[in-house]
């Protein structure tokens, strides 16, 4: 496979003389700055003219309102997100799922815009001819923002989410010249193929950071504490109402709620709902007119990189009205969290859609465990731990948590054992082995009533 150089300009920008080596075992290097918190906007200008950069046009949930080129760009700047993007999914050559930075960065998707715009406008774009090897570039410096082009005749580009040997990956591509965006320059570790500054076709393993990867982000930005960072768990849109789930809100009115813009265009700021209430876990907005499918960020007060949320997909519901999901029993600290496994969902309650993501946060990392449901409650010391659901109950696959401690499972509701339909109410809850916590080994989350709609 022919090597391809992906960043070329920031030596013609005269900027490499600014790449800082650390004086660490890593082998990252970084280019000086970093994004702001007014700098977390990306968008796109979809004038890529090869027929494979768009000819996805599978909807993902993760992903509502995009595809082609437009979902391959968003996903490239997810996986420096700080955490999961909803359960993960999206991208069959990350098992792992999308956003695995772990650092204080959390990007903001802004969608189309109407040009390629200027050199600080955040805007990635084709640009006409080519330049030797060179696949790409960044143009920065990025205190101020930043622009990516795209040689159009240096590669056939392919929006993926499977690239052919004899394509480029714009998903990877992209992830690269990210990183440059970020603040990163290449690096020169073996096995880490994201920030490398060259890459082979299809360039699919750039999409995946590297332990060199996180620890160059985590060394501009910090390292997420996710003790002190805002987290959104799960959110639920109704016709006029928004419920977003999480932790770490400010308990108060001084919270903002960013959304991706509705329709092409904008200047590239969020839309922002300000003074916004919540009592530290849950806020409830009405989303304003000009919002859009795309993610769903929580700002909370002050000013560090550690005051925004994770990005949550949004979509929003213009359907009939479908009662809240909502948490009910107890749980049980367990031996990482003094609070315990907390239920939480992703996705919508409607049975034709079949999109309800289960998930349960604050587990023991990497630890297995079951997610079950019923139709009745119940209450019980089991284990270290209380049983919510009464029988009958029945079990799904046996999983695994991640390495945040979030165990996530789609709900395939057409195949759920004991069957599920429009107006009923099932109870879940998460059964979790925990060793280290003592006791009867093992623990239980709370509890989460779901009322199931058309």
């Amino acid at each position: 496979m022919k090597s391809y150089q992906v960043l070329g300009s920031i030596a013609a920008l005269g900027i490499a003389s600014a790449l800082v080596l650390p004086s660490r075992s890593e082998a990252y290097s970084t280019i000086g700055g970093q994004l702001g918190l007014t700098q977390r906007d990306y968008r796109v200008f979809n004038n890529f003219t090869d027929p494979t950069a768009n000819d996805n046009a599978t909807p993902d949930p993760n992903f509502p309102g995009y595809v082609g080129a437009g979902m391959a760009m968003w996903k490239a700047n997810l996986d420096w997100a700080s955490r999961l993007h909803g359960n993960g999914n999206g991208d069959p050559h990350q098992p792992g799922g999308l956003g695995s930075g772990a650092a204080n960065f959390d990007p903001s998707w802004q969608g189309y815009a109407t040009g390629v715009g200027g050199t600080n406008d955040n805007i990635i774009s084709e640009l006409a001819g080519s330049s030797g090897s060179t696949l790409a570039f960044c143009e920065t410096p990025i205190s101020d923002g930043w622009r990516i082009r795209v040689y159009a005749d240096a590669a056939i580009w392919n929006d993926g989410p499977t690239t052919p040997n004899n394509h480029f990956d714009l998903q990877g591509v992209i992830c690269h010249e990210l990183g440059h965006a970020l603040g990163l320059g290449h690096s020169v570790a073996g096995g880490s193929p994201t920030m490398s500054a060259s890459v082979s076709n299809p360039a699919v393993a750039a999409r995946s950071l590297s332990a060199d990867d996180i620890a160059g982000v985590q060394f501009i930005y910090g390292a997420a504490n996710f003790a002190v960072k805002p987290i959104i768990s799960g959110i639920s849109a109704s016709p006029g109402q928004l419920t977003i789930n999480g932790s770490n809100f400010t308990a108060g009115s001084t919270n903002e709620v960013w959304f991706t813009q509705a329709g092409v265009g904008g200047n590239g700021n969020p839309v922002k709902l300000t003074s916004v209430n919540s009592n530290g876990t849950q806020i409830v907005v009405v989303p304003p007119a000009e919002a859009g499918p795309g993610d769903v960020l929580v700002k909370i007060s002050g000013t560090g990189n550690d005051k925004l949320s994770n990005p949550w997909p949004y979509q929003p519901d213009t359907g009939p009205s479908c009662p809240l999901a909502f948490n009910v029993c107890f749980t049980s600290p367990n031996s990482v969290n003094a609070v315990g496994a907390v239920m939480a969902f992703a996705g919508s309650q409607s049975v034709a859609n079949n999109d309800l993501v289960l998930l349960a946060g604050g587990c023991p990392p990497n630890t297995s465990g079951i997610f079950y449901f019923g139709a009745n409650e119940t209450f019980a010391v089991f284990g270290n731990g209380f049983r919510c659901i009464g029988s009958p109950t029945f079990r799904l696959g046996i999983i695994q948590a991640n390495v945040f401690g979030d165990a996530v499972q789609s709900l395939n509701i057409p195949s759920a054992p004991g069957g599920i339909s429009a107006g009923q109410t099932k109870y879940f809850q998460f059964w979790y082995r925990n060793p280290a916590g003592g006791g009867a080994g093992f623990n239980l989350s709370d509890a989460l009533s779901v009322p199931f709609c058309p």
